[in-house]
């Protein structure tokens, strides 16, 4: 490390020592957090973070693992440890309220990883490049599975009110609603003289072979071109009004003559049209159900999280504070980080 981030680190770590009251000194040798009751150790965070780290390794192509005392280290390890936390949030509360995991549902859910990848030699392949082992890998099922049974404990009294649905449909109606589309496509050209041209060559043989010799050699977009200038379905109102205005009046079949947008001349054909459908909210009863039942129960979990949180009077080891690893860093820091860029952007 430079000189100038040691220092930053060090400053920002008495910071934190200051914030916590002297809190520090209450945390366990070996933990970064205690939780209520509980604790989390260092050893956990420094395997998520060493998985993490073999994880970005194994990606060919992918960044490396952000080097520690970044900004990106920092915002990851704030999500190990929140993560951390959280888990033992579940698990105390799985403790109060006898929510228990069996070894079988655990060796069941591996056995469905299993099935989903090939099998159990290539698991384990993916396993050791994710720096894992089996017993890791059983203990993060055990989690998910924990976590979902407390959540289902949690969230099991959520009732959805046929009032609340037809308040939902008074709001989203339109979103269920299936508009006529039209599957078409189209060669781009720069100039009419292009268009006519490619107009009379597709009138001589319209054939769907014929499109996509045509669209190759001629087409200028090339997000089509090479797949006889088919769009797929769209949607009025989706394209560029001149486009938007022939596709939508051209019969199935017909060739159009040269239309004139922003990015060109286009000929154009409507291969298949569909009507659309319109739904009845008796019809969509069962998804406005669905999605309604889904927020409340994202509500009462985040609810729940903040709260056990609240009550837990979590402590943090210096430098392990999540909301101070993601906070703006001090002047110091920022002149002791290295400046960064961020991507271009493309827009249409």
């Amino acid at each position: 490390m430079k000189k100038l981030v040691l220092a930053a680190s060090v400053a920002a770590l008495i910071v934190a020592v200051a914030l916590a009251g002297g809190c520090g000194n209450k945390i366990p040798a070996g933990a970064i957090a205690t939780v209520g009751d509980g604790v989390v150790t260092k050893a956990q965070f420094d395997k998520l973070i060493d998985q993490a780290k073999a994880q970005a390794k194994s990606q060919q192509g992918s960044p490396p693992f952000p080097a520690e005392g970044t900004p990106q280290y920092n915002s990851y390890a704030a999500r190990v440890v929140q993560y951390l936390v959280q888990q033992e949030l579940i698990s105390q509360y799985a403790k109060q309220h006898d929510i228990t995991v069996t070894d079988k549902e655990v060796q069941d859910r591996i056995t469905q990883i299993e099935q989903a990848y090939g099998g159990a030699k290539k698991v384990d392949a993916i396993l050791k490049q994710q720096g894992m082992t089996r017993a890791d890998l059983q203990v993060l099922m055990k989690g998910q599975i924990l976590g979902t049974k407390v959540q289902q404990a949690l969230t099991k009294s959520i009732t959805i009110t046929d009032a609340q649905m037809q308040q939902f449909w008074k709001q989203h109606s339109s979103e269920f609603q299936q508009p006529p589309t039209r599957t078409v496509r189209h060669i781009l050209v720069k100039t009419k003289a292009e268009a006519e041209k490619v107009r009379a060559l597709l009138v001589a043989d319209p054939s769907d072979a014929n499109w996509k010799t045509v669209a190759k050699r001629y087409s200028t977009d090339p997000g089509t071109k090479d797949n006889g200038g088919n769009l797929g379905p769209i949607k009025q109102g989706m394209m560029v009004p001149p486009f938007d205005k022939a596709a939508f009046s051209l019969k199935k079949g017909v060739i159009s003559q040269p239309v004139k947008s922003q990015y060109g001349w286009h000929i154009l054909q409507v291969v298949s049209t569909n009507p659309g459908k319109s739904v009845t909210f008796e019809q969509s009863k069962d998804r406005i159900k669905q999605t309604l039942m889904a927020q409340e129960q994202q509500k009462v979990w985040q609810d729940w999280l903040t709260k056990a949180e609240k009550e837990a009077k979590i402590m943090y080891a210096a430098g392990y504070n999540p909301q101070q690893l993601t906070a703006s860093p001090s002047p110091a820091a920022s002149q002791a980080a290295p400046a960064t860029s961020p991507s271009p952007t493309s827009s249409k």
